[in-house]
């Protein structure tokens, strides 16, 4: 550990979550989601590679490290003028890294570059949306990567292993300071999408993840109804399919009285995609199986829309999904661009 104890870097942690109120609505009350405040994002440093431009932001999340995160968008476009996404990062048991696994930058360690090959295909993701014309945004998370707590440790896999055992820490401090984790996951996710909506055209928003990624989209989706569109990958499934076989999640899905299919279900104005692997290990097929059934039936009436994509394959964002996912995208932000309006925030 630091010379700081188990919280490195987050002295000011129990006091920020003590003075604030918390995101309004039965969710923001349930994971306890802090109120955040307005980001003030500074650039860092601004490439061009493969017809893509590159800015690295940074913004006092309130508490603990600056949080950092990258705005990517055509090289030959303004971004200001293309729909926004935010793409958010995995858990994947890798901390010490957030959104750079999903961007083409120099310097990643072998064992998130091997697990960008395993998981996801190899792709930069975020890179492969701006080239789709949109403005993405991809943000640290709370603990990952420019968020990540200071445990002493500076070689990025052992710190990673640290990491696992140190998140079952992390939770009971959330529990101490009347949230939970996945509650201030969502509340750096919520600053992002201030950033991200300041940054793009206006209108909705779209938010697309992977595994833990996925989850943090769904939430993010029930708490803020900015986002019109979003893609949840690896992680759906009946909550009560867990039992017993499935409960080895990481903290971010265990947070008392959180519903996967329900936090879609609680938008259906919403046009989502859930995409699914037969043999992901992580999920029952009987489970995966009766959310998409639920999902369905939830949006047959519309306003919103729900496809549920299944290809064969394990806990990984394929090729194939990755595919389902950019059109998917693409097409609500068509529509968004010949429709544009101001859009709100309601979960202040």
């Amino acid at each position: 550990m630091s010379e700081h104890g188990a919280f490195g870097g987050y002295a000011d942690w129990p006091e920020y979550v003590s003075g604030r109120p918390r995101v309004a609505g039965r969710l923001g009350a349930l994971l306890g989601v802090p109120r955040p405040g307005t980001p003030a994002p500074v650039a860092e440093g601004t490439w061009d590679a493969d017809g893509v431009t590159t800015t690295r932001l940074t913004w006092d999340a309130g508490f603990g490290p600056r949080q950092s995160a990258f705005l990517l968008h055509p090289s030959d476009a303004d971004p200001a003028t293309l729909p926004g996404v935010l793409a958010l990062h995995s858990h994947g048991g890798i901390k010490s890294v957030g959104a750079a696994r999903m961007v083409d930058v120099p310097g990643l360690p072998q064992h998130v570059l091997a697990y960008r090959r395993d998981a996801e295909g190899g792709a930069c993701v975020a890179n492969d949306l701006a080239r789709d014309g949109l403005t993405v945004l991809a943000p640290d998370a709370f603990c990952w990567g420019s968020r990540r707590f200071d445990l002493g440790i500076t070689d990025a896999a052992a710190y990673d292993a640290a990491a696992g055992d140190h998140e079952h820490l992390v939770a009971k401090a959330c529990s101490l300071l009347d949230t939970t984790l996945a509650g201030m996951v969502a509340h750096d996710d919520l600053l992002a999408l201030d950033v991200l909506a300041a940054s793009c055209a206006p209108g909705s928003l779209g938010v697309l993840g992977f595994s833990g990624g996925g989850g943090r989209a769904a939430a993010l989706t029930a708490l803020d109804d900015r986002i019109g569109t979003v893609v949840v990958v690896g992680m759906m499934t009946t909550m009560a399919a867990l039992w017993p076989d499935h409960v080895g999640h990481s903290w971010l899905l265990h947070a008392r009285g959180v519903d996967l299919p329900g936090l879609l279900t609680s938008r259906p104005d919403a046009d989502v995609l859930v995409g699914y692997g037969r043999r992901d290990h992580l999920f029952s097929p009987a489970g995966m199986a009766a959310a998409d059934a639920l999902l369905a039936e939830a949006f047959a009436a519309g306003p919103g829309r729900y496809t549920g994509v299944f290809v064969d394959a394990g806990h990984a964002f394929t090729p194939e999904l990755q595919d389902a996912a950019r059109a998917h995208l693409r097409a609500r932000a068509a529509l968004t661009a010949t429709t544009a309006t101001p859009s709100r925030k309601v979960s202040t």
